[in-house]
C-alpha cells in the first residue's frame, strides 16, 4: 500500500524549482526538492537551499568584480586617490564609508566660488556610439582618447567645438596580464626606445591640453621612466593627469622633480561594477568637491555608467556644483602663483 507522500512524490516526478538568488548577478540556481516530505520539511531544505544559491552568488559577484578590475588594471587602484596636501582631508572622506553622511552642499547664487566636479571619460574613441551619449551630456567634460584608435580628429574637434577638454589618453605597462594596447610604455624600454613610443602616440592627433595615463600600474612606479615622460609632456606644454591606477605611482613626485604639472584623479567612479558601487562614488566625488573645491573623477564608457551619469550631471548645477575642467585648475594655479609674486 502506497503512502500519501509517496502518490505526491510520484505524480510530482522530478519537478524543479529555479532559485534567484538577490545579488547574484542573473544566477538561477535549479533545485530538485524531495517532494515526498511534509511541508514543513520541504520548506526548510528550500530556505537551506537558496542559502547556497546566496553563497555561489556572492562568490561569482566577487570574481565578476575581480575580472573586471584585472581587464582595467584597477586592482591596485585606490578608489578614492590619495595624494599631496590633500591626501589626509580626502581619506578622511572616503573613511565615512557612506553616501547617507557624504551631504551635497547648499546651492549657491554664483558658479564663482562653486565646487568644481572635473569628470574624465577615459577609453574614448573606439566605441562612436558612446562618444555620441557623451556629446548629448551636459558639459564641459573631459574626454581622454585612445592614440591608437582610428579617426580621432573630427570626434576631437566636436568635442572641442562644444567647449569641452581633449586629453591623449597614454597606454602604460600594467601589472598583470591586463593589455594597455598596442604602443603602451614599459618600464624596461631604453630612453631612445621610450621617446620614440611617446612620440608615436603624441603624433597621433592634435588639439588636446593634457594627458592622462591608460592603465600603467607597473609603468607609473618607476620613477626614472615617470620623469623622461614627464619632462618631455612638460616641454610641449602639456599637463599631466595621473589617473593613479596603483597607490605606489611616482606621477607626483617625478613631476615635481622636473616642474612638470602634474594633477591626480580623486575618484574612480566606476572602477567596481554596479550601480549601487557608483552611487556610493557620486556621493564621494560631490563631498572631495565640497571640502577641498574641486573632485577630479575618471570614469568609463560602460553602458551603467554612461546610463548613471548623465542624470548626476544635468542635476549638479541645482545641487551647487560647476561642471569644469582639468584647465580651470590649471588657471586656478596661475592665478595663486602671480598673486603670491
Amino acid at each position: 500500500m502506497k503512502t500519501k507522500s509517496a502518490r505526491r512524490a510520484r505524480k510530482a516526478g522530478k519537478r524543479s524549482i529555479e532559485l534567484l538568488p538577490p545579488g547574484g548577478l542573473g544566477l538561477k540556481v535549479v533545485f530538485t526538492p524531495p517532494w515526498d516530505k511534509s511541508a514543513f520539511a520541504l520548506a526548510a531544505l528550500v530556505g537551506a537551499a537558496l542559502g547556497v544559491a546566496g553563497a555561489i552568488a556572492a562568490g561569482g559577484a566577487q570574481t565578476a568584480q575581480a575580472g573586471y578590475a584585472a581587464v582595467h588594471d584597477l586592482r591596485d587602484a585606490p578608489l578614492a586617490g590619495a595624494h599631496g596636501a590633500r591626501s589626509e582631508l580626502i581619506a578622511r572622506i572616503a573613511a565615512l564609508g557612506s553616501s547617507e553622511r557624504l551631504q551635497p552642499p547648499a546651492p549657491k547664487d554664483a558658479a564663482a566660488g562653486r565646487p568644481k566636479l572635473i569628470i574624465i571619460f577615459d577609453d574614448m574613441g573606439p566605441n562612436r556610439e558612446a562618444f555620441r551619449t557623451v556629446m548629448n551630456m551636459p558639459g564641459p567634460v573631459t574626454l581622454s582618447f585612445l592614440p591608437y584608435a582610428d579617426g580621432l580628429q573630427p570626434l576631437v574637434d566636436e568635442a572641442k567645438r562644444r567647449g569641452d577638454e581633449v586629453l591623449l589618453h597614454l597606454p602604460m605597462e600594467p601589472r598583470g596580464t591586463a593589455d594597455p594596447g598596442p604602443h603602451s610604455l614599459r618600464s624596461d624600454m631604453r630612453p631612445e626606445a621610450l621617446f620614440e613610443t611617446l612620440m608615436w602616440n603624441l603624433d597621433r592627433f592634435e588639439g588636446y591640453a593634457g594627458v592622462n595615463n591608460h592603465m600603467g600600474s607597473r609603468f607609473t612606479r618607476d620613477g626614472q621612466a615617470m620623469k623622461r615622460v614627464l619632462a618631455a609632456l612638460d616641454q610641449r606644454g602639456l599637463f599631466f593627469v595621473d589617473s593613479l591606477t596603483t597607490g605606489g605611482s611616482t606621477g607626483s613626485s617625478a613631476g615635481a622633480a622636473v616642474g612638470a604639472e602634474v594633477f591626480v584623479r580623486d575618484v574612480f567612479l566606476d572602477a567596481e561594477p554596479g550601480r549601487d558601487a557608483i552611487q556610493r562614488q557620486f556621493a564621494l566625488a560631490e563631498a572631495i568637491a565640497v571640502k577641498t573645491g574641486y573632485a577630479i573623477v575618471i570614469c568609463h564608457p560602460h553602458a551603467e555608467t554612461l546610463d548613471m551619469i548623465g542624470p548626476w550631471l544635468t542635476t549638479a548645477p541645482a545641487r551647487g556644483f560647476e561642471l569644469a575642467t582639468v584647465a580651470s585648475l590649471r588657471a586656478g594655479r596661475s592665478r595663486t602663483l602671480a598673486a603670491k609674486n
